[in-house]
């Protein structure tokens, strides 16, 4: 009979529901616990050298606190309200630009100006009320209708990675009544009116 635990042994005690540690379980059994092997190679005492001869006290982790997070992300809220706020101001001047005749443009038709007034007075519903994020990205599909959007023109738009933007995409199309957010045939997003 060896005088160290076997791997049985061991098993035996980690499954048992009795506590005590494997120290004692093996002095109970009579035996020791076969302690680590002494390894003399080459790797193994540099690693350990340099383990040692690293220190934690240098070491100061970068963390901010969550207030100060909190204080950042509400004055971005602030700065994009803001800007949504800004925007029907710029709409409306442009629509009045829009209204004085202008006589270097040729005369359109009278059957494309209806076209552009019943895309222009289009009226969109919303199953759920919109995020300002949510606005600012519908916004810009808006004003690219009928054209293709990509996904980093919104990025920049929304200061945000491209990735987070698909969840606004997607967002989007739950909360329209209507299924006019399609995928372009080669990448992007298209607003059909």
């Amino acid at each position: 009979m060896s005088e160290y635990l076997s791997k049985e042994e061991i098993r035996k005690w980690r499954s048992s529901l009795e506590r005590i540690t494997l120290e004692e379980y093996a002095a109970r059994l009579g035996k020791v616990i076969q302690e680590e092997k002494h390894d003399d190679s080459l790797v193994d005492s540099v690693m350990f050298r340099s383990l040692n001869s690293m220190s934690v006290d240098k070491y100061t982790p970068k963390t901010e606190k969550i207030q100060t997070l909190a204080i950042k992300s509400f004055n971005r809220e602030k700065e994009i309200v803001e800007k949504k706020e800004v925007k029907p101001a710029v709409k409306k001047v442009e629509a009045e630009k829009k209204v004085a005749p202008t006589p270097a443009k040729k005369k359109e038709t009278t059957k494309e100006v209806a076209v552009k007034e019943a895309i222009d007075n289009i009226n969109f519903s919303f199953k759920k009320a919109l995020t300002s994020r949510e606005q600012l990205v519908f916004d810009h599909f808006l004003e690219n209708k009928n054209t293709i959007v990509y996904a980093r023109d919104l990025a920049k738009i929304l200061d945000l990675p491209r990735d987070y933007v698909y969840k606004y995409i997607k967002n989007l199309r739950s909360k329209l009544n209507e299924d006019i957010l399609q995928n372009a045939d080669n990448g992007g997003y298209l607003l059909k009116v």
